[in-house]
């Protein structure tokens, strides 16, 4: 909960490289987040633990976590993307060099009664190894709930 400003400063600045028609909108706001973020990293033992409340200033709201460091360095760290076109994606007739092959798969076996039936020991062998295996996930939970 506490780093979802995180993710959503860096959806915005993604926005704006992606639709450079944004970012007259969405980067001041962001170099606003950006100074508020860093006068909140106030506080704590060692003077440099962030907040979330940025409207604060730099009174630290005694709030301390992974959460709260992500936010601000998302918010200040944001504003070094340069504000330049990003080239949009290659297709195969604008300069991508990947081959397709749109009848993959379809190639598999024409014939399903060619197929060999499944033997005793083919049998014998999947019973024992999916006993093993819920055995373990079995051993797994029970010692988890302990």
């Amino acid at each position: 909960m506490f780093s979802f400003k995180a993710y959503l400063t860096r959806w915005l600045a993604a926005a704006t490289q992606v639709a450079l028609y944004t970012s007259d909108l969405i980067m001041p706001k962001l170099k606003t987040s950006a100074a508020a973020a860093a006068k909140q990293c106030s506080g704590g033992d060692n003077g440099r633990t962030c907040g979330l409340s940025w409207s604060k200033g730099a009174v630290w709201d005694g709030t301390k976590g992974v959460g709260q460091q992500m936010a601000a360095m998302s918010a200040i760290f944001v504003n070094l993307l340069p504000l330049e076109p990003v080239a949009p994606p290659v297709t195969n007739l604008t300069g991508g060099t990947s081959v397709g092959n749109n009848a993959a798969g379809s190639q598999s076996v024409s014939d399903p009664a060619a197929l060999k039936p499944a033997t005793q020991g083919d049998k014998v062998g999947a019973g024992i190894v999916t006993t093993i295996i819920l055995v373990a996930a079995t051993g797994k939970f029970g010692w988890m709930s302990m």
